[in-house]
């Protein structure tokens, strides 16, 4: 049987259209509860296929999405949180529907503290009671972690991550938060069409 020998090759690129992802769940920090969702738009896919002689070929699949996401827990006795952010996921899913993600993600934090705040003026010495109290930060997300696509439009994620805000009395504020939670694409949801990339390695025989 005559072989062919593949090796990095590329196909002119495809797109196929396909809907965006609603993506919502439990974002816990440290004990404090909370919830995280929001949008995934797919813009690009990479298909890579691995040949290794007779053996079944092994396909690997490279998701890249744009993301924006809302996010708040509740700290007693410290602040409530509050934040959007904006950012670029890497997702990598095996044969078997298993995938691992990575994302980086960029945006703005409002905290509101928990218990009655006061401000004195030095000058006068009228003590007055602050309205929604509070601090306003940059923040950014780092994290990733595991996930299963469950059916085509259903999958479930797990995500470890540091929220990392400043200015915080001029240094940074880093705080972990644990996030799980289901994406779901529903049929026809801000459609796109990612550019589809498919690559091979290996021999086929």
């Amino acid at each position: 049987m005559m072989a062919f020998t593949l090796s990095a090759q590329e196909a002119q690129p495809v797109r196929n259209k396909t809907s965006s992802g609603i993506r919502a769940g439990f974002n816990g920090s440290l004990i404090y509860p909370g919830f995280r969702g929001g949008l995934e738009y797919p813009y690009k896919r990479i298909e890579f296929t691995r040949y290794r002689g007779k053996k079944t070929p092994k396909t690997r699949i490279k998701d890249r999405l744009l993301t924006t996401e809302f996010g708040y827990y509740h700290h007693p006795t410290f602040h409530d949180n509050l934040y959007l952010l904006f950012g670029y996921t890497l997702r990598r899913s095996k044969a078997n529907r298993v995938y691992w993600e990575f994302a980086p993600a960029l945006g703005y934090s409002r905290t509101f503290l928990g218990g009655e705040t006061y401000r004195v003026n030095h000058q006068t010495g009228v003590v007055t009671r602050v309205r929604w109290p509070g601090y306003h930060y940059a923040i950014l997300s780092l994290g990733g972690g595991p996930g299963k696509a469950f059916t085509p439009r259903l999958s479930g994620y797990s995500r470890l991550s540091v929220l990392v805000m400043a200015p915080s009395n001029n240094i940074v504020y880093v705080r972990p938060t644990l996030e799980a939670g289901i994406i779901w694409k529903p049929e026809h949801f801000l459609t796109t069409e990612p550019r589809i990339l498919t690559r091979t390695k290996g021999k086929k025989k």
